[in-house]
């Protein structure tokens, strides 16, 4: 009994992987939250003071989250494995 396998040869050629998001758009990864961290302190004037309070909060882990991605990744900062 033979089994039916495709011959190799035939297969259509894999599509190359695509580059993580991040990698395509690096500045998005920082200008995305700042922009959003700008809009909640913008929003949270209009608002009652405990959704002011959270979108502060918010806010904040916006603004960290855009500035630590400015910090190096390859060489530098993260590159001390032991």
């Amino acid at each position: 009994m033979l089994i039916d396998t495709p011959d190799p040869r035939y297969r259509p050629e894999e599509e190359p992987e695509k580059e993580p998001w991040r990698r395509r758009h690096p500045w998005m990864r920082v200008c995305l939250p700042i922009a959003a961290s700008v809009a909640c302190f913008g929003v949270a004037y209009l608002v009652p003071p405990f959704v002011t309070f959270v979108l502060t909060i918010v806010a904040m882990m916006l603004f960290f989250d855009g500035a630590l991605a400015l910090l190096p990744t390859e060489d530098g900062l993260w590159s001390n494995r032991q």
